[in-house]
């Protein structure tokens, strides 16, 4: 289980976090959820220690703060916002790069990656020179080679993402939503930063909503994507509906279904 406890961060002296406090759970997806500035990405920076910050946080009871950076790197692995790769590196090399957690993965575990994110054959590719949400996936592919089982001789693995599916089109962000999904009922645990609450609803289990720093509401999605809940964190009139029957034109995503 993953647990922060009042967690408060600084940038520039400016308080982003008053006292966070969020639990995650093996064998799920959480969902980190609000407005822009809420503080989503900075609670997922502290929490892989990207960032400083006070409070405690612990991963499967260890103190992250006293467990050392090469063991966190073989139980957890990080995909941020976006990465900018200064040198023209190939899209196999940049995937490779999360093989240095894991001594022992097999030569093709890097081409079996790319494949689970719909890039096989994109090995020799330079990653300057794929479109953005490719490069998400190559990125999400080397995360996944840093904790390719979900459950290791630690205990379970986690997968830490921050708008894992933002730059993707809808057939694309099914198919990694599906992939989370196969990670977290492996075993392993997935926390992602998330925009589109239809996806949040349909794939997470527990869903954090994060509001001036602090989370205001966790628990299920019925619990907390709320009329309520929603109006006020996003600060406009919102209400939670659901499809209208055939032979309506009303496309949602939970309404897809990805082809295979």
């Amino acid at each position: 289980m993953l647990q922060a406890s009042d967690i408060r961060v600084s940038l520039a002296g400016a308080p982003v976090l008053n006292g966070a406090a969020f639990a995650a759970e093996a064998g799920q997806i959480t969902a980190i959820v609000g407005p822009n500035g809420s503080g989503k990405t900075t609670l997922l920076r502290a929490m892989t220690q990207d960032l400083p910050y006070d409070g405690t946080i612990t991963l499967d009871r260890d103190d992250i703060a006293r467990v050392p950076a090469w063991k966190l790197a073989t139980r957890r692995a990080v995909l941020p916002q976006a990465s900018r790769i200064a040198f023209p590196f190939t899209v196999l090399e940049i995937v490779r790069l999360g093989l240095t957690a894991q001594g022992d993965a097999p030569e093709t575990r890097a081409s079996d990656a790319l494949a689970r994110v719909g890039l096989a054959g994109f090995e020799g590719r330079f990653f300057q020179e794929l479109s953005g949400g490719e490069q998400q996936r190559a990125q999400l592919a080397r995360v996944l080679v840093q904790v390719w089982e979900p459950v290791g001789p630690d205990g379970p693995r986690w997968l830490f993402l921050d708008e894992p599916v933002a730059s993707l089109d809808i057939g694309h962000q099914l198919e990694v939503m599906d992939l989370m999904a196969d990670y977290a009922a492996r075993g392993g645990g997935v926390v992602a930063v998330m925009h589109d609450l239809n996806l949040t609803a349909i794939y997470s289990a527990s869903v954090a909503m994060l509001l001036a720093g602090r989370v205001v509401a966790q628990g299920a999605p019925a619990e907390v994507l709320t009329d309520a809940t929603l109006s006020r964190a996003y600060g406009c009139d919102l209400r939670v509906n659901a499809a209208p029957p055939p032979p309506a034109t009303f496309l949602l995503p939970h309404m897809a279904r990805r082809a295979g």
